[in-house]
């Protein structure tokens, strides 16, 4: 087995934390794919709901208000949900991505993540409900990312927003997203990204062999099951040849240099988490500034859990968050 890439650390690859949910591996239901969805999206906000109301931060989380609108494109509109926070602004403007491996969840399934933000970081969310695959397959739910992050930047100031402090954010799929989003803002000459906040990201589909984390975390014991020895994501890329590019790869990417500074959260048991510590190295070799919180004894997607390793992860990256100049 040859690694990729050298890791930023070497963790200890240890067991999970007593108050660590492990959850059996979602398996999604192709046959009746809408069904599912819909199901079990109702199921997860119940879930989390009955987890998050008995917490001190439930009824703050709930006081921030929302916008729900639309971003029109020539094919179709991408929903977006603005989470402002209380008082006049200008506020820092994050556009957040949400995770659930291309395929799945949408913005009530991830609604206390931004309320957090939004409540205690005094941090103006905008956050899209991008299209998913297999029904709209690669590059079309990152197209839908670039497409808010552009818009959140043209717009942010009629909400209270101040794009002298902007960022992205995402978490596993969402991770990917805000890594290629960053990438593609610089490419493009886009807006200015201030930081990319990077949450347990996939950085790398289809590598062709198991990393140290996937094969002590990925037989699915640990929430998430992987063999990348096969296939990781077969369901969102529309050829295989695709996972080389760098826009869904971005570990793969041959130059890394001027891209935004990276903040990034990790849980220590989780298959994908070499794939982030190869990232960031790769990124600190770019001449590209790190910051790397490796949050031990927790497992992937933990942020949707009211954990206290939850709330200091949060806290991390709203510490990391770039100032407004005054």
């Amino acid at each position: 087995m040859k690694p990729i890439y050298r890791k930023y650390l070497e963790p200890a690859y240890g067991e999970p934390s007593p108050e660590a949910m492990i959850e059996t591996p979602q398996r999604m239901d192709f046959e009746n794919l809408a069904a599912w969805r819909h199901k079990t999206h109702l199921e997860t906000i119940a879930h989390l709901t009955h987890l998050m109301k008995p917490c001190a931060c439930y009824e703050p989380l709930m006081s921030i208000s929302v916008v729900n609108t639309l971003i029109h494109k020539d094919s179709h509109d991408i929903p977006v949900r603005i989470y402002r926070p209380h008082g006049e602004g200008p506020f820092p403007v994050m556009v957040f991505y949400h995770g659930g491996g291309w395929c799945m969840n949408n913005l009530d399934v991830y609604d206390y993540v931004p309320r957090y933000f939004a409540q205690y970081g005094g941090i103006m969310v905008i956050t899209p409900d991008y299209r998913l695959a297999p029904e709209h397959k690669y590059p079309k739910g990152l197209e839908d990312a670039y497409d808010t992050m552009l818009w959140a930047h043209a717009h942010a100031a009629k909400y209270g927003g101040s794009t002298e402090s902007f960022t992205v954010c995402g978490d596993s799929a969402g991770g990917n997203f805000a890594a290629a989003v960053s990438m593609m803002a610089r490419d493009k000459k886009g807006p200015v990204i201030h930081k990319q906040f990077l949450i347990f990201p996939a950085t790398v589909l289809n590598p062709g062999y198991r990393s140290e984390s996937e094969l002590r975390y990925g037989d699915g014991g640990y929430f998430l099951e992987i063999n990348s020895e096969r296939s990781m994501c077969e369901w969102y890329l529309d050829r295989p040849e695709q996972g080389a590019e760098p826009y869904a790869s971005p570990l793969l990417a041959e130059d890394l240099s001027g891209l935004p500074p990276a903040c990034f959260i990790s849980a220590e048991c989780d298959p994908i988490l070499d794939q982030a510590l190869m990232y960031a190295a790769k990124l600190e070799d770019a001449g590209v500034a790190v910051e790397y919180h490796l949050v031990t004894g927790m497992v992937h997607a933990f942020i949707n859990r009211p954990y206290q390793k939850t709330f200091e992860s949060f806290d991390a990256i709203i510490r990391a968050t770039p100032p407004i100049s005054t």
